[in-house]
């Protein structure tokens, strides 16, 4: 008898430390922040939409906006640590496959974020240089890392086109890489939803202006509302 409670209590024990480590890995998001007073406090929630509202703007808008690198940097640490909570947890328990499935939406999420962003940078790589480099640093959308891409990536491709086309074509023609750059159309026209109350704005240089209250949903020009965006006062939809 005493044997069998002895079992009860230790399988209770081990039930009791299985759901710790879910709970510690499903909220290693917010325990992170928590531990540097100079962070903005978020839960694990919010770091997440944060994530996913980066990853929709991105997707829809037409020219680079700025790289959220300590948003996925914290993101990235954080599914190492749950990845590694996973490792020592029980597969055939449900809520393994439940956490299991969250980490993967979340990777897929960051992945695809990048995705987007790689994409521009192959596209644009010469427009993107050249505004680029006439932004202030503190102005800066691309991290170091994507700097270094697209430098490598727009001279493997300009040396290719050279070889292939260029030195074939008269000497008046063979330095004008200007007529040959693809630049996005700002002027595109996107749906966004207003986070917050922003008032009345301006439109096309002043010529109009809207009412914009939060939850409102407008059709704008990108070009008119990228610095709401930047700013996080609209979110792309």
């Amino acid at each position: 008898m005493e044997s069998s409670e002895f079992d009860s209590e230790n399988q209770t024990e081990r039930s009791y430390q299985t759901d710790e480590r879910y709970n510690g890995s499903e909220n290693a998001l917010a325990d992170e922040l928590e531990d540097d007073e100079e962070e903005i406090q978020m839960s694990s929630q919010e770091v997440l939409e944060a994530l996913q509202r980066a990853w929709i703007n991105e997707k829809f808008a037409p020219d680079m906006l700025p790289y959220e690198e300590a948003l996925v940097e914290m993101v990235m640490i954080q599914l190492v640590h749950m990845e590694d909570n996973l490792e020592t947890a029980n597969k055939n328990d449900l809520l393994y496959i439940v956490h299991r499935m969250e980490v993967e939406r979340i990777r897929f999420i960051v992945a695809s974020y990048l995705r987007c962003r790689l994409q521009k940078l192959e596209t644009y790589a010469s427009h993107i240089l050249d505004v680029e480099s006439a932004r202030p640093r503190n102005s800066k959308r691309l991290s170091e890392a994507e700097r270094k891409f697209t430098h490598d990536f727009h001279d493997s491709v300009e040396t290719h086109f050279h070889e292939l086309v260029t030195r074939h074509m008269p000497q008046n023609h063979q330095d004008d890489e200007r007529a040959r750059r693809v630049m996005p159309n700002l002027n595109t026209h996107v749906f966004a939803r207003a986070r917050q109350d922003v008032g009345e704005y301006s439109l096309a240089g002043g010529e109009h202006s809207v009412n914009i209250r939060a939850g409102a949903v407008h059709l704008f020009r990108y070009r008119d509302i990228e610095p709401l965006v930047i700013e996080g006062q609209l979110e792309l939809i």
